[in-house]
């Protein structure tokens, strides 16, 4: 009975009101029965006393019609009032009939509620443990965030330092790159024209705003050797403006390897096939060449100068009537603050072979009359000219069907032109656009595009004196780098030095090769100097740094470095002006002090060193004057 008592104690509020109204319903009904109970006997009694009284109505029946029909009246009324209760009792049972249907309904409407609220309390209890490992998820992910949060700062220091340690290794990479280019260069003996020369070959990897690779520009060397100064060309690189280097000057610091393309030096119009020659240290004078841009590009004749020191532009206001004919493909060189210029092709496509001479002081142009032997008209040539100036030295260009390879001079003396016929050696190959240069008595040439359209790399020099061509450097690199434009400005000349530019597969002007000689004379004069620096001597000689008095000179000399532990004894002479000459010293020492001279007058003294096996060797003579 336990369990019972719990259920009822847990009955629902909706059950509960159910059972009140079904007792309610049950009141109402007893009440109706008893009602009903009662009006029975009523009627019983109504109908025994309605029995009494007929026999008292029949006799009285006259005396009690009226009251008959009374009762009869109330009778039917409480007939039809007892008919009423009964339909409603009828009413009631339906009601009650009704109300138990509804009940059971009720009664299944509530298992099925229990059975509900106890799925509800199996979801509500799922709900809850949901609720707790959601708790406990959010727990998980919170610390898994702190976690990645952890791990994403290390993360982050770990990238940090990956890109601390990646710019170390690219600087790394670029040192040992550096070195490797360093390392590759070298220093050679060879034997050219019969005679030692010391090359040396040098590499630089190049930095800062690198130019793009061109065609049909110009490049110099400016700032005794100290700079390179790259100006227009043509470029098709895709993704780089239209004749956007057509306008640029890059410049290049030879020490430091850093390329800079000013912008203030930029030109309002492309140019290429032009030429640019030093004027002086610092400037750069420019000629012709194709100006404009694209299509609308034609041959000029207009003169411009760029000071390096300001990389800034001048046009030079030109004097005079005379004008050379627009060109472009022509050569130049610059002689004492004269720009000369050859050949080339105009507007129209016709070659010419003509000499213009540009003076930079008087800012007038003049034409060159020439006789002799005058080269053919070409484009492309290389020109430059002797160190004295008297000589303007033409190499190769194309003369319109093929490139060429011949040598003419222009005597700036005679204006005569010549030929030089070379008979030895092996001739460079025919080309156009190679840069030319003059040293001591020897014409260098490289570079440059042969007739089949293949860039040159070599360098060719011809001793001016007895004609004959002998190889300075193969350019070799040439024919491993496939994509060197065949009409590429890569080679200028300063001195003793030649200067390449190389590109990379990606068309950037990024490595430095410097090609540096050193003549028969030099090596010589090298020897010497180092000779003498070392305090080696090949011959017995007096010092200069004598002390001189009123009336003494203390002198000392230098035996030869070879065999001076052989020399047995020394013997200073000495002469005066009048002819006299006397042995003053006989010993082993190198250092004596004479005495007993006159006061200013000047006394010549020489030494002689004799060996053990009798032989001897004399010093140069040297005049020593005494105080006066």
């Amino acid at each position: 009975m336990a369990p019972k008592k719990e259920e009822k104690k847990q009955v629902d509020p909706v059950e509960a009101k159910f059972q009140e109204e079904i007792k309610q319903l049950e009141q109402a009904k007893n009440d109706l029965q008893l009602e009903h109970t009662f009006l029975l006997d009523k009627f019983r009694q109504l109908k025994a006393e309605n029995d009494r009284l007929r026999g008292e109505i029949d006799g009285m029946k006259g005396r009690l019609t009226s009251a008959a029909d009374d009762y009869a009246d109330i009778l039917e009324h409480r007939q039809e009032q007892i008919k009423a209760e009964e339909t409603k009792l009828r009413g009631l049972q339906s009601n009650v009939e009704k109300l138990e249907l509804d009940i059971g309904r009720a009664e299944e409407e509530i298992r099925q509620l229990k059975e509900a609220n106890g799925h509800q309390a199996v979801k509500l209890d799922e709900a809850a443990q949901m609720l707790h490992d959601k708790e406990n998820l959010e727990e998980a992910v919170r610390r898994q965030h702190d976690l990645i949060e952890k791990q994403t700062e290390e993360l982050r220091n770990i990238k940090k330092h990956l890109e601390e340690r990646d710019g170390q290794l690219e600087r790394a990479n670029t040192s040992i790159e550096e070195l490797t280019l360093r390392s590759a260069g070298a220093t050679d003996l060879r034997i050219l024209f019969d005679e030692p020369w010391l090359v040396a070959v040098s590499y630089a990897r190049l930095k800062g705003d690198i130019p793009m690779d061109r065609e049909w520009g110009a490049v110099a060397a400016l700032g005794l050797g100290k700079h390179l100064v790259l100006y227009g060309g043509v470029s098709k690189v895709q993704g780089s403006a239209p004749d956007s280097v057509g306008r640029e000057v890059a410049v290049l610091n030879v020490d430091s390897g850093v390329w800079e393309r000013p912008n203030g030096a930029r030109t309002l119009a492309a140019c290429a096939s032009h030429s640019a020659v030093v004027v002086g240290r610092t400037k750069l004078l420019v000629f012709g060449g194709q100006r404009g841009d694209g299509g609308a590009a034609a041959a000029s004749a207009d003169v411009a100068v760029l000071n390096a020191d300001t990389m800034k532009w001048m046009t030079p206001q030109i004097k005079g009537t005379e004008r050379p004919l627009p060109r472009s493909g022509h050569a130049s060189c610059c002689i004492r603050e004269r720009v000369f210029v050859f050949g080339g092709a105009t507007a129209d496509g016709v070659l010419l072979n003509d000499v213009w001479v540009w003076d930079q002081d008087s800012g007038q142009w003049a034409h060159v009359s020439t006789f002799g032997t005058v080269p053919s008209p070409r484009t492309g040539a290389a020109a430059t000219c002797t160190d004295d100036g008297r000589r303007l030295y033409v190499f190769g260009g194309n003369d319109g069907g093929r490139c060429l390879n011949d040598v003419h001079y222009l005597d700036l003396e005679k204006l005569t032109w010549s030929p030089v016929s070379v008979h030895m050696g092996t001739a460079p190959e025919p080309r156009e656009g190679a840069a030319a240069h003059v040293t001591s008595k020897y014409l260098l040439i490289s570079g440059g595009c042969s007739t089949m359209g293949r860039c040159l790399g070599d360098t060719r020099a011809l001793d001016l004196y007895s004609p004959r061509w002998e190889c300075l450097d193969e350019g070799g690199w040439a024919n491993s780098l496939m994509w060197l434009k065949p009409h590429g400005a890569y080679t200028t000349f300063f001195g003793n030095r030649q200067f390449t530019v190389k590109p990379s597969m990606h068309e950037k002007l990024w490595e430095l090769q410097i090609l540096e000689w050193s003549l028969p004379e030099d090596i010589e004069r090298l020897r010497a100097n180092r000779r003498k620096d070392s305090g080696f001597s090949e011959k017995l000689e007096l010092s200069d740094d004598a002390v001189v008095g009123v009336s003494s000179l203390e002198l000392s000399w230098r035996p030869p470095t070879k065999n001076a532990d052989r020399i047995e004894r020394y013997k200073l002479m000495i002469a005066t002006g009048t002819g006299v000459v006397k042995d003053v010293y006989q010993g082993r020492e190198s250092r004596f002090r004479v005495t007993g001279l006159k006061s200013n007058t000047e006394y010549i003294l020489c030494v002689k060193a004799l060996y053990d096996d009798g032989s001897f060797l004399w010093s140069e003579s040297k005049a020593y004057r005494t105080l006066a």
